[in-house]
């Protein structure tokens, strides 16, 4: 499977204390009155089981129609159950805003049950959205901030062929802001790493019940190289994540809900 980046060394982890912690005010609010207007943007295109291959137009990224919906004020609820804990449910929302000057899109979610919030900046570029950014908040204080470059792929519209896929790598700095249950770290330290994903086609037109009901989905398999751990995705064309799936831990995430404007 093709590497669509230049590898780099792997999994270096440094703290460095101490260093000015980065501003939390990283993503604005001045971003185009109608962002989801976006050129090229197609109805869901059809799935040939037979071929495992998604046929039509591929809808653009972050467009209502795509499988991975930047829309503001779009929102999803999830229901997260596992083997050990009770189940719960999250909820996630959509903020247009800026990041570094180009028009980006902030994904947050409700607060856990240990009041812990995560905030993560995504941006388009061509047929992917990836996460650029990341704040981790306890309560309404930033406690971490993570800057990534390169940037960490979500989804990418041009998966639509069963077999396919790429492996990428994507840098990382992290930054202590303040001492919490979701820092474990000092104020001001920095982390630097880098980890490497490969992600697979499985499916194209999985059919999927959710309690939010039942979808054709794009099944994706996401690999991590160095730290072995694989997730399960699906993928529903106008609609978003509909579930995700830890086969190992048995965590799960489904559906629940979901609303775009």
């Amino acid at each position: 499977m093709p590497r669509s980046r230049i590898a780099r060394p792997l999994h270096v982890l440094t703290w460095l204390v101490p260093l000015a912690a980065a501003s939390a005010g990283c993503v604005g609010s001045s971003a185009p009155s109608d962002p989801y207007a976006l050129p090229g943007a197609h109805p869901p295109a059809d799935a040939s089981p037979a071929s495992g291959v998604l046929e039509g137009p591929i809808p653009a990224a972050g467009s209502k129609q795509s499988h991975f919906p930047l829309v503001d004020g779009a929102s999803w609820t999830y229901q997260h159950t596992n083997l050990v804990d009770a189940p719960w449910e999250e909820g996630a929302r959509v903020t247009a805003a800026t990041y570094g000057g180009r028009d980006a899109f902030v994904l947050a979610d409700e607060e856990d049950a240990k009041g812990e919030q995560t905030r993560s900046t995504l941006v388009i570029d061509g047929t992917r959205v990836y996460r650029t950014y990341k704040e981790t908040a306890v309560g309404d204080e930033v406690a971490v901030t993570t800057s990534y470059d390169p940037a960490f792929l979500r989804y990418d519209e041009a998966w639509r062929e069963v077999g396919t896929g790429v492996t990428l790598d994507d840098d990382w700095t992290q930054r202590c802001v303040v001492a919490s249950s979701a820092s474990n770290c000092a104020p001001g330290a920095m982390k630097l790493g880098s980890t490497s994903h490969t992600y697979t086609v499985l499916e194209v037109a999985a059919a999927i019940t959710v309690p939010a009901g039942t979808f054709d989905a794009v099944k994706i398999q996401r690999d991590n190289v160095l730290d072995p751990e694989t997730k399960l995705f699906w993928f529903a064309a106008g609609v978003g994540k509909v579930r995700e799936q830890n086969p190992e831990t048995g965590a799960v995430e489904e559906l629940t809900a979901y609303e775009i404007p």
